[in-house]
């Protein structure tokens, strides 16, 4: 009987140790980025509609607005942003996020001939879905007066 309980007590320790050894070698969680961390990149378009007709695809040969090639959206500062439009002209101001992390706002967008077309310097965007590290989706909040007066949605890519 000596014996028996021995062995439980030998069993029973080395099942504690190894339990208590294995929790301390669990690697700790990597923190997920937020949505500033992922959305503080230079983007390119690769897919553009108006009012949901496809304008641009980067994987087309033959495009409705072919100057989204040139399309750049540089939110890589944590406030400053740069917007180079289809039509090439390059803009320069300030963005935010709003705190439910659904929107950008770039504001006093300026170039040397003035803000983009009615917009007063202000470009509202919804973030669609949940951005990635290579992949960020937006929609213009109103109509776009460079885009026909129409809602903008934007597929943009990183790099």
């Amino acid at each position: 009987m000596k014996i028996i309980s021995g062995i439980l007590i030998g069993l029973v320790s080395v099942i504690l140790l190894a339990c208590g050894s294995s929790s301390g070698s669990d690697p700790a969680p990597t923190p997920q980025p937020t949505v500033a961390q992922l959305i503080s990149k230079s983007w390119s378009a690769t897919n553009v509609s108006w009012d949901g007709v496809t304008q641009y695809s980067k994987a087309s040969t033959s495009n409705l607005v072919a100057g989204y090639t040139q399309f750049k959206l540089d939110l890589t500062s944590s406030t400053a942003a740069s917007l180079t439009e289809f039509d090439g002209r390059k803009f320069t101001g300030t963005y935010t996020l709003s705190s439910d992390n659904k929107k950008i706002t770039l504001n006093g967008l300026t170039s040397s001939e003035g803000a983009p077309s009615g917009t007063n310097g202000t470009l509202e965007f919804n973030i669609v879905g949940t951005p990635s590290a290579t992949a960020l989706s937006l929609e213009t909040t109103t109509t776009y007066i460079k885009a026909s007066n129409k809602k903008v949605s934007l597929s943009l890519v990183n790099p």
